[in-house]
């Protein structure tokens, strides 16, 4: 059976690695494609988590950003 970790990798392109670094007594880090950011804190492609569970919600593509197609220009003058 395939770890969380190993499914996130495979399933979410947009992820590039994730490091398991608790029993170093540090987090997990999680470090986005270059492409992509976090939603949330645009412009962070690395976050670093306690639970496993928060890093499968947030690298859900919900909450992850496009850099390429993400732009800060108004779709429309109002």
């Amino acid at each position: 059976m395939k770890t969380t970790f190993q499914r996130i990798l495979e399933t979410r392109l947009w992820v590039k690695h994730i490091d398991d670094e608790r029993n170093l007594g540090n987090s997990i880090i999680v470090t986005l494609d270059e492409d992509y950011c976090f939603a949330n804190e645009q412009g962070c492609g690395v976050r670093g988590y306690d639970k496993v569970a928060d890093v499968e919600k947030d690298t859900r593509f919900a909450n992850i950003i496009n850099r390429k197609n993400f732009s800060k220009k108004p779709l429309h003058n109002t």
